[in-house]
């Protein structure tokens, strides 16, 4: 006979529930580490987590440089010079000369520069200013005048003010007035030329991409960033209490809780970027690990009913390392593809990768010891250690949601008697059985081995 590959040998007996104590303790420990870091970035710099600008808001302008231009270094001391607090720059891996610039900054220009804009622009010509108006910090200026202005001479007095852009008539405006729209040059083309103007013409060959989030929609994607974490973990606590029990719902959701808020920590411990795209690891993790959860759970499961009359704990553990060979070839070999992603990627895709490694292992980690002992913990605390006899009438499984039907005055759940249990009492006083229809039961309660066989 051809023996195959292993991963995890037969017969393996690892000490899962035994030691569940020693497992909790471990991710109870994690936990705080986790916690006391973003507490302490909080401290440290004012926000737990270094979240990108789809949180945060601000800009990223990736430049291209020519041959022979400034270090890295020289051209961060420029973006403090030019007043960007607060900024970074780096070199991107992989791509010859660029450079990719965060800065808090939405536009280009500040308050005491758009005050002086807008006494510059007070009348051009013969139009007289009416209005002027740049909403919550906005990359356009809009501008009433009682007629319509010389638009080139405009831009003219704005660009000597520190407004540059470009003006032209604006789509509406109210009665009476001539309505002008003012596009001002974002963050990027002000960063370009910052630098074009200090180390020479040309130090910048193109600006490759710019981005630019508002503090507004940053909050926003926050909110709704937490909302598709909740809204995920709340369904799927739903399907599992439906597809199973009651019981092995919690596991599943604190294993879920238990892996996301681990990936978190360890962003907050390493200080990598927290966006938009690490939401998205987040959430593919949450169904990696209820996947890997729920095979385990389905594992346990179909012990628990095949050997009702062993002890709970004993039956939870086999099937535990039952499925210990398929988790580990499943979890080795998705990370082993990830890992691969982590080395050989870059940028977003870099980071990504990172969320998934730390997902993996917690995940993997949670679904053997956090989730089982979890179940335990219900099936002990709210079914008398008894759920595991739950029975419902010709319905194979584990039992119902309530755990079969509790006896009265406050009486351990009991599960209602099989046939083989009404023949073997009936045997026990020497009575005849009635005739009775044939039942189709594929599976019944085992008979103890203290009880003498039929005919006795």
């Amino acid at each position: 006979m051809q023996k195959f590959f292993e991963v995890i040998p037969a017969g393996t007996k690892i000490q899962f529930v035994s030691r569940r104590w020693r497992y909790i303790w471990i991710s109870v420990v994690a936990l705080v580490v986790a916690l006391g870091a973003l507490v302490n970035n909080q401290v440290q710099t004012g926000s737990p987590l270094n979240f990108g600008i789809d949180f945060a808001g601000g800009s990223q302008v990736q430049l291209a440089m020519k041959e022979g231009a400034p270090p890295v270094q020289e051209l961060r001391d420029k973006l403090l010079e030019l007043g960007y607090e607060g900024s970074s720059i780096v070199e991107v891996p992989d791509r010859g000369n660029e450079v990719l610039i965060r800065v808090k900054e939405t536009h280009s220009i500040d308050k005491a520069t758009e005050d002086g804009c807008k006494a510059a622009s007070a009348t051009v010509g013969d139009a007289a200013q009416l209005t002027f108006n740049r909403a919550g910090g906005a990359s356009k200026i809009f501008i009433a005048y009682d007629i319509e202005p010389n638009y080139r001479e405009l831009e003219r007095v704005l660009a000597e003010a520190g407004c540059v852009g470009t003006a032209d008539k604006a789509a509406i405006g109210k009665p009476g007035q001539f309505a002008v729209e003012v596009a001002l040059v974002g963050v990027g083309a002000s960063i370009r030329d910052a630098f074009d103007k200090a180390f020479g013409a040309g130090t910048v060959d193109h600006i490759v991409r710019a981005e630019t989030v508002g503090s507004k929609v940053g909050d926003q994607l926050k909110q709704d960033g937490i909302k598709s974490m909740l809204y995920a973990i709340g369904f799927i606590f739903l399907f599992v209490m439906i597809r199973f029990d009651l019981r092995f719902a919690p596991g599943g959701i604190v294993a879920l809780c238990h892996d996301a808020f681990l990936v978190i920590g360890a962003f907050a411990l390493t200080g990598k970027e927290f966006n938009l795209q690490t939401i998205a690891a987040i959430l593919t993790i949450i169904g990696y690990s209820i996947n890997d959860t729920i095979v385990v759970f389905d594992r346990v499961r179909e012990r628990v009913a095949l050997h009702r009359d062993e002890s709970i704990d004993e039956t939870t553990n086999t099937a535990l390392n039952e499925t210990l060979s398929r988790t580990a070839l499943t979890s080795v070999t998705t990370l082993m593809v990830v890992t691969a992603t982590y080395v050989m990627g870059s940028g977003p895709i870099k980071d990504f990768s990172f969320a998934l490694i730390i997902g993996i292992l917690v995940g993997t980690y949670s679904s053997l010891c956090i989730a089982t002992p979890i179940f335990l913990w219900v099936n002990k605390r709210f079914y008398r250690g008894e759920g595991h006899l739950a029975w419902v009438e010709n319905k194979e499984g584990t039992g119902s949601l309530l755990g079969g039907k509790a006896a009265e005055d406050g009486e351990a759940p009991v599960a209602p008697a099989g046939e083989a249990d009404i023949e073997v009492a009936a045997a026990e006083v020497g009575e005849d059985l009635p005739a009775k229809k044939k039942t189709t039961r594929r599976r019944r309660r085992r008979r103890p081995e203290n009880r003498p066989p039929e005919g006795d």
